[in-house]
């Protein structure tokens, strides 16, 4: 009896053999099918095989898009028109306006922290802030320094924040606090800013205040080499600089605990020394002696 005849891909009969490769990097290879013709391939349009159409239709959507959005930003609809101005005081609010430089630019593209920069720039204004106002306007409000001591150098009294920025045109209230600055440097002018180290160290001693039953202070003094000096009505406690505030503090409150006890005046303590602070109490002066900001008044020996 002959042997059956083993199925191939040639011999074709009773025994059809598909080729359908599993890949699908494969599916547009033809298949065969049980009578013998070939298949037309299979389209995923999952795979970005859709109508030809579809893909025009979304092309012409995003071109219209683009074009809408360059005509609206070249648009004239979009200018800035208009800048208003709050919280201004001493600064006039056209001054602010032509600093923010906004005017005709396209109210979305203005860049305002550019323009919050610029109006930082004028010495009176401490910060600003901007926001937009639809569809022609951005609105602008400032923050003005104000006078907090009277800095004396120079022969002249100038104005000072208390970040230390010299106020031009401005004059700090008769009751506020006196700085003399004793050395001839730096050279003070409008805008800019005195030693930053002292502007500190006299907020920390305006928080703090006098020792318990200690003199007034009626004045400061400050120079580039010796610091900041307090100037009471006994005499001067100098500390330098704000470095170890709370330690030199504490050493001026038991100094002039022990001047009281003694019953003389703390007349001059330097407490730049740490813990060996130079120090002079009486020499025979009396109680009556007082230091204003003029100098040594009275004494009365005995």
């Amino acid at each position: 009896m002959p042997e059956p005849t083993r199925p191939t891909p040639f011999n074709r009969g009773a025994f059809t053999e598909s080729v359908t490769p599993s890949d699908p990097l494969y599916r547009d290879q033809a298949a065969t099918t049980a009578e013998g013709t070939l298949a037309p391939p299979e389209v995923d349009e999952a795979q970005g095989g859709g109508p030809p159409w579809l893909t025009l239709i979304v092309l012409l959507i995003l071109a219209a898009a683009a074009a809408g959005a360059i005509a609206v930003l070249n648009s004239r609809m979009m200018e800035i028109r208009t800048v208003t101005v709050s919280g201004s005081e001493r600064v006039s609010p056209d001054a602010i306006a032509q600093l923010a430089a906004v005017t005709g630019e396209n109210i979305l593209l203005a860049d305002l922290n550019a323009a919050r920069a610029r109006i930082r720039e004028q010495p009176l204004i401490h910060d600003a802030s901007l926001r937009r106002e639809w569809p022609n306007t951005i609105h602008v409000h400032v923050w003005e320094r104000t006078p907090w001591v009277r800095w004396m150098a120079q022969g002249e009294v100038w104005a000072v924040d208390r970040e230390g920025v010299v106020l031009d045109g401005l004059e700090a209230p008769p009751d506020s606090i006196i700085v003399r600055q004793v050395s001839s440097l730096p050279a003070i002018r409008a805008g800019t800013h005195v030693g930053l180290d002292a502007v500190e160290l006299i907020q920390r001693i305006e928080e703090a205040g006098v020792p318990r039953n200690g003199p007034e202070i009626v004045a400061f003094e400050w120079s580039l080499r010796q610091g900041l000096t307090v100037v009471t009505r006994h005499g001067r406690v100098t500390f330098g600089d704000a470095q170890g505030f709370e330690f030199k503090y504490s050493v001026w409150q038991e100094l002039e605990f022990e001047a009281q006890r003694r019953g003389e005046p703390l007349l001059t303590a330097d407490l730049r020394f740490g813990t060996r602070p130079a120090v002079e109490i009486g020499l025979g002066l009396g109680r009556a002696t007082r230091i204003t900001p003029e100098g040594v008044v009275g004494g009365d020996p005995s």
